[in-house]
């Protein structure tokens, strides 16, 4: 079985309801991204950044996986898909995609603020202040934010190397370490871009699929059939 990796951004939620960050003028909610997804952010005012990622959780919770999610769920039945995102929501599991990666976290969780490796699902959309881990620390968002490592990306890179299609979808591929997946894409293979506002220089191995999530996803479909022919 061929396996196909997809690299998903903020575009292919943004079709379920959840905003992004660069639909917004670079501002979140009226904030400065550096307000609201920094380190820096959590030590200077972590009341702001609960409240804020408990606004991003209700606002999952409400929303419901789209047609570009539930399409590469059905893609798992012909090939071992292995989905790296660079979202926190869950949409893609709630879509039935069973190998998510998630390089910036996930709302759903939380993490102790002394021990990283100490992560809980939560059962309540809310956090707040008191809510401590077991080594009685706060806890936190378990999001990756500026200024801090991507704990997943070594994983990340070693599914990039063992791709035999690769597809980047929903994303602007100015986010980096994410955006420099590609570069560790093994040489020859297939790979995509479904976005409608690609980059207007990319490589001219890249075949772009100009389209938003729901309606680019079906059409991958479609080249994939010549692909595996």
């Amino acid at each position: 079985m061929k396996r196909l990796v997809i690299l998903s951004g903020a575009g292919i939620s943004a079709e379920s309801g959840i905003r992004t960050f660069r639909d917004m003028n670079g501002l979140w909610e009226e904030y400065d991204v550096m307000e609201v997804a920094s380190i820096e952010a959590w030590h200077k005012n972590p009341e702001l950044l609960l409240r804020f990622y408990n606004d991003r959780r209700k606002q999952m919770i409400a929303s419901q996986p789209n047609r570009g999610h539930l399409l590469l769920a059905d893609l798992g039945k012909i090939f071992d898909v292995q989905i790296i995102t660079q979202n926190v929501d869950d949409l893609h599991e709630r879509a039935g995609s069973n190998h998510v990666l998630h390089l910036h976290g996930e709302l759903t969780k939380a993490r102790s603020t002394k021990d990283p490796d100490l992560i809980y699902v939560l059962d309540n959309p809310e956090m707040k202040i008191g809510d401590l881990c077991d080594k009685g620390s706060q806890l936190r968002p378990h999001i990756v934010w500026f200024g801090e490592a991507v704990p997943e990306m070594d994983k990340a890179i070693e599914l990039t190397q063992s791709a035999n299609i690769l597809c980047v979808i929903g994303t602007s591929l100015n986010v980096y370490p994410a955006a420099g997946l590609l570069n560790y894409a093994p040489k020859n293979i297939p790979v995509f871009l479904i976005d409608p506002n690609p980059p207007a220089h990319l490589p001219q191995h890249i075949q772009v699929i100009p389209e938003k999530a729901g309606v680019g996803v079906g059409l991958f479909f479609e080249k994939l059939k010549h692909v595996t022919e």
